[in-house]
């Protein structure tokens, strides 16, 4: 195993775990919000008596929203370049393995359309439903939860693209 294909696997390692780690960061803001409002200190409830229960649960949706929204145009950015880097030590070993360039090329392309098309889409359209009332439903949000299915299904194939080049390093670095 050379050493472009050490730093390939090790790239690829730390961009899967990126991934899992996003998946995990964006559940655990909204969760972190009903945490928050079904346990509150003495002082948070002070601080938002004067705003209401619902009205603050509005205000910390909207906040986890923005997080997420920012964790997710950053992480899209730094993998956009991390497919750049990973596509190009790929292409650069000999012998080249076709399969990898495809692998590679297919998460750098899911990777394109999630960051340039899908996640502008869902930020636009969460930001013009973070403060409408949930009851009834406004009418984007059979949109709103499409987009937000299409982006987790990209990236669940985006993973598993990098999972099964992972394995074939592996299985190949054993023979």
């Amino acid at each position: 195993m050379g050493r472009m294909q050490v730093v390939a696997i090790a790239l690829l390692g730390v961009w899967l775990g990126g991934t899992v780690f996003m998946w995990f960061a964006a559940t655990r803001t909204f969760r972190t919000v009903d945490r928050v409002l079904n346990s509150p200190t003495p002082q948070f409830t002070a601080a938002t008596q004067p705003l209401g229960h619902d009205a603050t649960r509005v205000v910390l949706r909207h906040l986890a929203s923005e997080i997420n929204r920012t964790l997710f145009v950053a992480y899209g950015v730094a993998q956009i370049l991390l497919s750049l880097v990973l596509f190009f030590l790929i292409w650069r070993q000999t012998p080249r393995d076709p399969l990898a360039v495809v692998l590679a090329g297919v998460m750098m392309a899911l990777v394109c359309l999630l960051t340039g098309v899908i996640t502008p889409q869902i930020i636009a359209l969460g930001r013009s439903i973070d403060f409408l009332p949930r009851n009834p439903e406004p009418a984007v949000m059979p949109r709103f939860w499409m987009l937000h299915g299409a982006f987790t299904g990209l990236d669940g194939a985006k993973l598993l693209a990098g999972l099964a080049l992972l394995v074939r390093w592996i299985i190949g670095a054993r023979s």
